[in-house]
């Protein structure tokens, strides 16, 4: 995955502010999680650098490139939703592979790879 950047990213609804001004470099390769309470913004952000919401100001680039407005299926990257949508029956390496693996993404590429037989 290609190095992402937050650039005073900030999600509004209406009068609430979801997430503040936030600004973040995820270097390639860089494992980062979110910490945090439940209603701090997380998911927001997450969901906004995955282009399954809409950004109220600020800028999201992947690789340098600037993916603020294209919508997710242009944005070259997976999202793994926190609840409903994974499959039960996989581990969590095998859900988390399974997008590569219906893009024909070599396991060698993937780095995780399935161990699902």
């Amino acid at each position: 995955m290609s190095e992402i950047v937050l650039s005073d990213v900030c999600k509004q609804y209406g009068d609430v502010v979801a997430v503040q001004a936030t600004s973040l470099r995820i270097e390639e390769g860089e494992l980062v999680t979110f910490p945090g309470p439940s209603g701090c913004g997380k998911t927001t952000t997450l969901r906004m650098i995955g282009g399954f919401v809409d950004v109220t100001s600020g800028r999201i680039l992947v690789g340098g490139s600037d993916v603020t407005r294209l919508p997710p299926a242009k944005r070259n990257m997976g999202f793994v939703f926190q609840n409903y949508a994974l499959f039960p029956h996989m581990t969590v390496a095998e859900n988390g592979a399974f997008g590569l693996e219906m893009r024909k993404i070599a396991k060698s590429r993937s780095q995780a790879g399935s161990t699902r037989h």
